[in-house]
């Protein structure tokens, strides 16, 4: 009995209900300049059980495995238990890997134990973008901030050593895990470095209600982290509520001068959703601090 080569890098993709995008992304794995035989790739479903069989079926050497339990950290939980891989790589399920993504991403491993790639934001008509494409694409995950200056990369591109992920353990469900996954690895001593040559594009949010999801669900994590204990941890909170409404000034000579927007409309209507959404979320985390 012979036991399968070890691959040299298992691609984890948490999913739920996207089956039109999961197609896609599994379709931009296929077309990979990196050996596909050396490559292991796992959709850990959060659906019901069975949901995602026809896409199983269009993708046979694709390892599909349900994850019972619901949310992203979960389901990339249950990938990694029985990933293979020298190397971890995670997507969403949303996004569309450039050709030669896993290529360039496992080169940024060389150096470090974790390294997060670009994210490029795609809105679906670059001439007329909606108010919240627009926003998007100047604020929407801005990697090389996230990874040199906060010290995390998002979870839609990241590689990862297997003796850093296997270290780090388990992702954190209520969280922004992420963050967490990637601080408490800076913790045990591994390195983090941006990639500007591994590609994913994932799309912007189109609508408010989409941006207010998004943000209620941040607001919640951050909230459930936070210390709020002693003396000055209620103030502690305020003081950041306040912060992201005075935010608002500075930010929109980023939304003026950024080189995505291509009109003035569109840098008019991206500079209206900041200042909305700004205020709207810091109304919303002194809603959530009088209510306790």
């Amino acid at each position: 009995m012979t036991t399968a080569p070890t691959p040299d890098v298992s691609v984890i993709i948490p999913h739920f209900n996207q089956f039109l995008q999961l197609t896609k992304c599994l379709e931009s794995l296929e077309r990979q300049t990196f050996p596909r035989a050396a490559v292991e790739i796992i959709v850990a479903d959060n659906g019901a059980p069975g949901d995602a069989d026809e896409i199983a079926q269009k993708f046979p050497a694709v390892k599909f495995i349900h994850a019972a339990e619901r949310g992203a950290a979960c389901a990339r939980n249950a990938a990694l238990a029985c990933a293979r891989g020298r190397a971890i790589a995670f997507i969403d399920a949303d996004c569309i890997a450039a050709p030669d993504w896993i290529e360039r991403g496992l080169e940024g491993l060389k150096d470090a134990e974790l390294s997060g790639g670009r994210i490029v934001v795609s809105v679906e008509n670059n001439d007329h973008p909606t108010p919240v494409e627009a926003f998007e694409q100047v604020f929407a995950f801005r990697q090389r901030d996230y990874v040199e200056k906060k010290r995390f990369s998002a979870t839609a591109n990241l590689f990862a050593r297997r003796e850093a992920a296997l270290a780090i353990g388990s992702f954190t469900n209520g969280l922004s895990e992420d963050v967490d996954w990637c601080r408490r690895g800076a913790a045990l001593g591994f390195h983090l470095a941006f990639n500007s040559k591994s590609i994913v594009t994932h799309p912007a949010r189109r609508d408010w209600s989409e941006l207010i999801r998004k943000w209620e669900r941040l607001i919640a994590e951050r909230w459930k982290g936070f210390d709020r204990t002693g003396v000055f941890g209620a103030l502690r909170w305020m003081v950041l509520a306040a912060a992201t409404a005075l935010s608002t000034g500075p930010h929109l000579l980023q939304v003026m001068t950024s080189a995505e927007l291509k009109s003035a409309r569109d840098r008019i209507a991206a500079a209206s959703v900041l200042a909305r959404i700004r205020w709207w979320r810091a109304r919303k985390m002194a809603a959530m601090l009088t209510a306790k």
